[in-house]
């Protein structure tokens, strides 16, 4: 959640995560739209297997109606999650206000200081 805030609560934040997560919203819909409709012929398949299994006609026919859904749904969320979540991902990197202080004149005059996160050994020259 505090990733998700500090991508909205800045100037130029809250109108980026929306110029982005309007047209993956779209995509999202296309392709779930897309996948239905291309899973449309389970459901006869799908109620022909219900309806000898349990007995049950309406069982069969709202597995059958529910099938492409379910489809739909694995699917779209197979092929755009990996895509909307690199998106905010690299979003968030472009919008992050960086926590480094700049180096100071007495950090630069001295090469042979170390950094605290520099690894221990000779530096390579």
């Amino acid at each position: 959640m505090r990733r998700s805030w500090s991508l909205t609560w800045t100037r130029a934040g809250a109108p980026r995560v929306l110029a982005l997560a309007l047209p993956l919203a779209a995509l999202t819909a296309g392709v779930f739209r897309l996948v239905v409709q291309f899973a449309l012929p389970l459901r006869p398949l799908v109620r022909s297997l219900v309806e000898p299994a349990t007995g049950n006609f309406f069982a069969a026919y709202y597995a059958g109606v529910l099938a492409p859904v379910i489809v739909g749904v694995l699917v779209t969320a197979a092929v755009t999650l990996p895509v909307t979540c690199t998106a905010f991902a690299v979003l968030h990197d472009r919008l992050r206000v960086p926590r480094t202080t700049p180096r100071s004149a007495g950090d630069s005059a001295d090469p042979t200081t170390r950094h605290a996160c520099s690894p221990p050994g000779p530096r390579p020259e």
